[in-house]
């Protein structure tokens, strides 16, 4: 899902019966927390490459595991599905 196809989505919730709605609801938020999870270790494997690790790290105020972590999920997709 991309996310054109997931703000149609959304904006066709309204129109749903209520269980329906409640449901396909709670999918959604799943979903948009993938996507905004994958746009944003995009975002920071692309600002790593012209800064370091720990310059990416203390702007977004997280260590630079969290930042190598982004990166890794990046570039190899698979990591995103494993349990931690």
């Amino acid at each position: 899902m991309d996310t054109n196809e997931l703000a149609r989505m959304i904006a066709g919730l309204p129109k749903k019966p209520p269980i329906e709605r409640a449901r396909l609801a709670r999918d959604l938020v799943d979903e948009a927390k993938r996507l905004l999870s994958t746009l944003a270790d995009e975002a920071i494997e692309e600002a790593t490459r012209s800064e370091s690790y720990a310059s990416v790290a203390e702007k977004l105020g997280k260590t630079v595991a969290t930042v190598n972590k982004a990166v890794s999920r990046h570039r190899n997709p698979g990591m995103r599905d494993r349990k931690k």
